[in-house]
This record gives C-alpha cells, structure tokens and sequence, in this order.
C-alpha cells in the first residue's frame, strides 16, 4: 500500500514540474500539487482502511471455521449429543435441542434437524458393513469426483474376480471389469469413473478391459455410532469396533427408495491428527440449502416432474423435443444466461443456464402458480390464508399494493417465496424463484 502511495505522489509532483516547464518559479503550482498529494494521501487511507476491513472479515470466517472444527474434535467427540440411542421420546426432544444448540450457532436457527433413530443406525451399521460398500469410507474427499477409488477397489468386492493365466502375466491379487467398476462407483458415489478427478486406468484381459489389483486387503469392521439428518441429508459418525479410531464422518443421501449415494468423507486413522480446513461446514450447508430447494413443490415440467433448483439438460428429449422446442425464450437473445419458460394450464416454469460455463445445463429457476392445487412441502398454496403461511414461514416481508392486496416474501436459503395477498386474506398466486446468491 506504502509503495502504492508512493507512485501515485511521485506521479502527481511530476505532472505538476512539467505544467512548470519552461516558466518562471510558481509558487500557485507548488500549492496545487500539494493540495493534490493530500487529496490522493486521503484516498490512499480509505482504501488501506477499506482493505483492512476485508482482511479482517476474512480472517473471522477462517477463525470461525476453525473453531468448529476445534469443537468438534473436542466437545462434540468427548461428549456428542447425537451418539447416545433415544429410548423414550423425552430424551429423544433432549437430543435434538442439545444438537441444535451446538449446530445453529455455527448454521443457523431455520434448519430443524434430527437425530438418528435406532432403525437408522442399524440401516447404515449393515450398509457400511457390507463388503461392497465399505471401502468407500477409507479415503477422505470432500465431493465424489475426489475419491481414491484405488483405495475402495483394494478391499473385498462382490466386483474382484480371480485371475487367471489368460489374463496376464504379472502376479495379480484380483481383477475387477470395467463395467463392474462404474456399477460400484455409481451405487455409491453417484458417478462414473470417468468423472473421478484421477480415472482409475484398465488393463486389456483375456476378454475384456480390467482393473488389475496387486493386493487384496480386508475391510475394517465399522459401526455408526450415530448423527443427524436434514431432509434426505445424512452425517454419520462410524468408528471401528470397540475403538475410537479408525474414524469416519460421512455426509450422503439417502432416498426414498432407499439407495444411498456419499457426498463427503473424512477417514483417519488418529483421530488427534484429522485435519480439517472448515470446508466441510460449508459444503454441508450448501448442501442443505440446495435440499431445502429441491423439496419446495413438486410440478409437471417438460421432462416430467420437477423442482425448483432441479436441473434439465437442455438436450433432453420428450416426444422427441429438446427445451428450445418446448420452451419460449425470455430473456435476451444476446444474454449469456439465457431463460425459457413453459406455460401450462394454471403455472409456469423457467428454466435457466445461471452458469453459462456449463453448456447444456439448466436449471428451474422460477415456478409460477395462478391455480390448481399445488402446495409447497409445507402446504401452501392458491387459497392458503395468511393466517396460515404465518404459522408455516412466519411473518415474512409484507408490501402492501393496491385495492386491498399485498404480497408477502419470504427467504429460504437460497430461494424466495411470493404470495400475492387478495382483499380475502388468501393466497391469490405465488411465485418461488431461486435467489441470486444461488450462483455466487
């Protein structure tokens, strides 16, 4: 900043020598180029003093970040609010309220979150236990591209075939099939191995292409002790039997038909070693903000059914059209983001690109509804009164509009509710719409 200053004055006392040139001593030209120094030294200290205030923001968010994870390693190991099994539904309130309090102070009050049922721990006790699936929680990533498939593919599999001489002549422990390869990654991970941050990379065998393993190692005995879950978001504590470590948090999602698909794990065999950069907290509330979107309110689009938030690849085929056949474009032509919308009997949905950079992809960003019986997941919809969305969102954002009718807001996350208000008190139309911090 220092040197910044510097330049600016030096360049300032130049351009003031050169106005001399040639002219006798003007004391008037002295004066104006210090006036103009003082000037830009004033601008230099806002700007310095605008920089210290970023700086200083910044470094609370990573203190803030490494704090929680401090407490996690500390408190929340030593004494979790989560690992105990409920009995009664007393002590099941109990825990809830002492995992929110921890929780909310770093995510915020609006989640409401629950604890793991004793059905729950022995779902993910025989899930995770399980020969096929266990590797997956013996690598740390903090997406699904960043997998160490290696890692997961060295343990028992229903996948390793035996090798035989045909197949090659090195002193292989195993072989897997490049199809059963991308069976187990998208059961588990919800991709393919192409889409892995490294591939794992196959050998041609006697009769097809092979993931060659030179060891076979055994899987480690894990159980769940426990954790919380939000909406169809999971976060699971496993350690290996009768022993703190090894240890593994895991974040996934599990679906209404039951399959289970891993976001995020974090392995360690030292427990007082687990390394953490805050990036986990984060992912994981973008996370639930993302599953808070996706669970609004269920409609008909042109793929079928869709939510807000869900995403259309713009190639995507019904009745042999594509989204530029179906849709109507409204934004700019010349707009790098570009939005269509679908009219149907009573709504609208609008699609759009809020990421340019990935070509093809679109999601629903706006639904609007004049009639019909849609709800949102709550319940609210044409003819809700205004009694009744209080008690679901609260009291919201009131504007109040002509002939007798508002419209009250309400932010969730990262979308917005609308409700025009009639002069009855009830909910006339309503428009849900992802926010702009979606795409920041």
């Amino acid at each position: 900043m220092k040197k910044l200053m510097v330049l600016m004055v030096a360049g300032i006392v130049c351009m003031g020598l050169t106005a001399c040139e040639g002219t006798e001593f003007d004391p008037s030209a002295i004066s104006e180029v210090s006036r103009q120094v003082e000037e830009v030294t004033a601008s230099v200290e806002e700007i310095s003093e605008y920089v210290g205030e970023i700086q200083s923001s910044v470094q609370e968010g990573i203190d803030e970040a490494n704090a929680v994870m401090e407490w996690y390693k500390t408190e929340a190991w030593a004494n979790n609010p989560w690992i105990s099994t409920p009995v009664t539904e007393e002590e099941v309130e109990g825990l809830i309220d002492a995992g929110q309090k921890e929780i909310n102070a770093y995510i915020g009050e609006n989640a409401v979150y629950d604890i793991l049922s004793a059905s729950d721990i022995e779902f993910f006790n025989e899930y995770f236990n399980d020969g096929r699936n266990n590797g997956f929680l013996l690598s740390t990533y903090e997406c699904p591209e960043a997998c160490d498939a290696s890692q997961i593919f060295s343990r028992y599999s229903d996948a390793i075939e035996e090798v035989t001489d045909e197949d090659t002549e090195d002193d292989y422990a195993g072989k897997v099939p490049e199809e059963g390869v991308n069976a187990t990654l998208l059961g588990n991970l919800g991709i393919e191995n192409r889409e892995l941050n490294t591939p794992l990379k196959f050998k041609k065998g006697s009769n097809g292409r092979y993931l060659f393993l030179d060891d076979v190692k055994d899987t480690v005995k894990l159980n769940c002790d426990g954790g919380f879950y939000y909406n169809n978001i999971f976060v699971i504590m496993m350690r290996a039997e009768n022993q703190d470590t090894p240890f593994a948090l895991t974040v996934l999602t599990k679906d209404d038909d039951g399959s289970v698909k891993i976001q995020m794990n974090y392995w360690s065999d030292d427990m007082e070693e687990v390394q953490w950069d805050g990036s986990f907290l984060y992912d994981l509330y973008d996370m639930m903000q993302d599953s808070d979107i996706q669970r609004v309110m269920n409609i008909p689009g042109f793929t079928g059914d869709v939510s807000l938030g869900a995403e259309i690849a713009a190639d995507a085929m019904t009745g042999g059209k594509g989204l530029e056949e179906v849709a109507k474009l409204v934004s700019d032509a010349k707009d790098e983001a570009k939005t269509y919308v679908q009219e149907f009997e009573g709504y609208e949905v609008y699609y759009s690109n809020l990421d340019p950079s990935a070509v093809g992809e679109y999601v629903v960003s706006q639904i609007d509804v004049s009639s019909g019986n849609f709800k949102t997941a709550e319940g609210a919809g044409i003819g809700t009164t205004v009694e009744q969305l209080k008690e679901m969102y609260g009291d919201g954002v009131i504007t109040r509009l002509a002939a007798g009718r508002e419209q009250i807001m309400y932010t969730k996350g990262k979308y917005n509710m609308l409700f025009l208000i009639d002069k009855a008190g009830k909910v006339e139309e309503m428009t849900l719409y992802i926010n702009e911090e979606f795409n920041k």
